[in-house]
């Protein structure tokens, strides 16, 4: 990001109301402001998934910190997740309603 994006980017979220959602460039990324805590403000980074452009979820991941970051992405990246997520795919996944004849 160069320093005009930087600027232009701190402006906006000074200028942003409480727990207003300011979109990004990139998909499912957004900047949260939520209200001053002990006169300090605090700004996080929203993340929420989508598929084409459609968020999959009402609620994403805030993040405040690149510490955070990579401990989301340790949990992710763990293939310990995928297979967790498999298993309760298989067995609670998606399926088709029965359909009852009248």
């Amino acid at each position: 990001m160069n320093e005009e994006q930087k600027k232009y980017l701190v402006r906006t979220i000074e200028e942003s109301g409480e727990w207003e959602r300011i979109e990004t460039s990139v998909d499912g990324l957004f900047v949260v402001k939520p209200p001053e805590y002990n006169n300090r403000q605090t700004v996080f980074v929203e993340i929420i998934p989508s598929i084409n452009g459609q968020a999959i979820k009402k609620k994403g991941i805030y993040l405040k910190s690149t510490k955070e970051l990579e401990a989301c992405l340790d949990l992710l990246n763990n293939p310990k997740t995928k297979e967790l997520l498999d298993v309760i795919t298989e067995y609670y996944g998606k399926r088709e309603s029965p359909k009852i004849e009248i």
